[in-house]
């Protein structure tokens, strides 16, 4: 093996075994105990997402349920996509340093940072939306047809994983069109046999959805493009205020830069991988603009434009600078190390501020909040499980708190949303539950004892629990014990 290979091998276990330990340090996440709780229910989909991230978690959790085997998936595809995106860059220029640099933003910059720790469908989404991007870049450097089909067939793993995959297509086809070079593939059958695997790989999500009256896609358009009651210019801010804090703050600017600059250097040398990297950020670049002017997204739901953009940003740097004449102390490369120590700065911060919070922050904007306290809540709402019998079972409101009880209270006893949306309808039946007693456990400013007292003979207050750190209120609970349940609460 030569040498610049051991040494992104070297780079990328360094950096996983360090995640493996560091994910221990820490409880889960709101929405990581809710895909493992899909893991013990396999199917075909779910109500929203594909399934990718719950086959992950249930290979990775086979020998145990431990937040850092809960975990491992996410930090296997993170170095996976460390891999891709190092050997696109370095394939590109072929440069080892270009490579280990396009390794390196993978893993400083924030959101890519802290989500590789954090089993999402983002996991497996980045992992092989990265493996599609490399073999294209494969298919432009080599025009070996054969690399269609594994630009395919990652296509169909991407989509298991979420449906913002399916971005990665009009993308891929829009860069041959405008490839003076590749546009030939459009007249041949390769790149449609290729896409059409992807699309049989995705089929069972289909046959999910048609058996469950389409309510997964339905959800994910209503939730992804509806415009609902907003304020569409405030929340255009909020979100690219953010996408300029998870990208960090400098870098996030030299991304979409170099995203449309490796554009412009494509037609200037007649470069398609250049305009492949472009293609295949600059135009998602403009769709996320356009949909967070009539719809309010998720500060993740923009990660597939950044990956080839992360790749690109090195190259592009470089290339300038050599084009220029650029040496290693010209503005170009003064600009981007900066913007990398200051993204590395950040990750840093949030890496120490999860475990230990070491500096003031408004309760609502403390990434700590959504990880501490959950063992403490499963533990009391355990207690009070115990005078119910054997057979009781937990409800509350939120999905991501009813899945934290399944993980941390005591025997893993069931636990329910009380409110719609049919999260839980689809992880089994719900019939057996009536006659059994619960306890409803709920952030005391969302307490509903009206609703709840409904489906119940009775329903009685059960104590309060104040979870603090540091001095500082993060969550009030109430607890109310339940006494045989009626039906109806519980949503299928």
């Amino acid at each position: 093996m030569t040498a610049p290979k051991t040494a992104i091998l070297l780079f990328i276990a360094t950096v996983s075994v360090f995640r493996f330990v560091y994910a221990g340090w820490f409880e889960l996440s709101l929405d990581e105990p809710y895909y493992w709780l899909w893991s013990k229910h396999l199917d075909l989909s779910y109500y929203d997402h594909p399934p990718m991230v719950s086959y992950l978690i249930a290979a990775s959790t086979f020998f145990g349920d431990t937040e850092r085997l809960v975990r491992l998936a996410a930090i296997l595809c993170a170095g996976g996509a460390t891999w891709f995106a190092y050997s696109i860059a370095s394939g590109m220029m072929n440069d080892h340093k270009t490579g280990m640099w396009s390794a390196v933003l993978v893993n400083v910059i924030p959101i890519f940072s802290v989500g590789a720790f954090v089993t999402t469908p983002d996991s497996p989404l980045l992992l092989f939306w990265s493996a599609a991007l490399y073999f294209a870049f494969k298919l432009v450097d080599t025009q070996q047809p054969r690399h269609f089909y594994a630009v395919g067939f990652f296509f169909g793993l991407a989509m298991l994983s979420k449906y913002t995959a399916a971005l990665f297509a009009p993308a891929f086809f829009l860069f041959l069109f405008v490839s003076p070079e590749n546009r030939v593939w459009l007249f041949r059958r390769e790149p449609y046999l290729a896409f059409a695997l992807g699309l049989i790989i995705f089929a069972p999500v289909v046959v999910w959805n048609y058996n469950h009256d389409w309510v997964s896609f339905g959800f994910q358009l209503k939730h992804g493009f509806a415009p609902g009651d907003r304020k569409p210019l405030m929340d255009f801010l909020t979100f690219w205020g953010g996408q300029i804090g998870f990208y960090g703050v400098f870098m996030f600017f030299f991304l979409v830069a170099s995203s449309f600059g490796l554009g412009w250097l494509a037609v200037k040398e007649q470069r398609d991988d250049f305009l492949l990297l472009s293609m295949m950020s600059a135009p998602l670049f403009l769709f996320f603009i356009a949909n967070s002017l009539q719809a309010r997204m998720e500060g993740n739901w923009a990660a597939p434009a950044y990956v080839a953009a992360i790749v690109g940003t090195p190259v592009f740097v470089a290339r300038i600078a050599e084009r220029y004449h650029m040496k290693s102390g010209g503005w170009m490369r003064a600009g981007f190390y900066t913007a990398v120590f200051f993204s590395t700065a950040l990750t840093v911060y949030a890496h120490i501020q999860i475990v230990n919070p070491i500096l003031p922050m408004p309760q609502k904007r403390e990434i700590s909040r959504r990880v501490y306290g959950w063992k403490t809540l499963g533990h009391e709402t355990g207690e009070r499980l115990k005078s119910l019998g054997k057979d009781a079972f937990i409800v509350t409101e939120r999905y991501q708190i009813a899945a934290l009880m399944r993980f941390y209270a005591e025997g893993s006893p069931e636990a329910f949303m009380t409110k719609g949306e049919k999260r839980f309808g689809y992880l089994g039946s719900v019939s057996h539950l009536p006659g059994k007693n619960a306890v409803y456990v709920e952030e005391t400013e969302r307490v509903d004892v009206k609703t709840i007292s409904a489906h119940f003979e009775k329903v009685e207050p059960a104590g309060i629990l104040r979870i603090e750190r540091h001095g500082e209120l993060i969550r009030e609970f109430s607890f109310f014990r339940c006494y045989n349940y009626k039906g109806g609460l519980v949503k299928t």
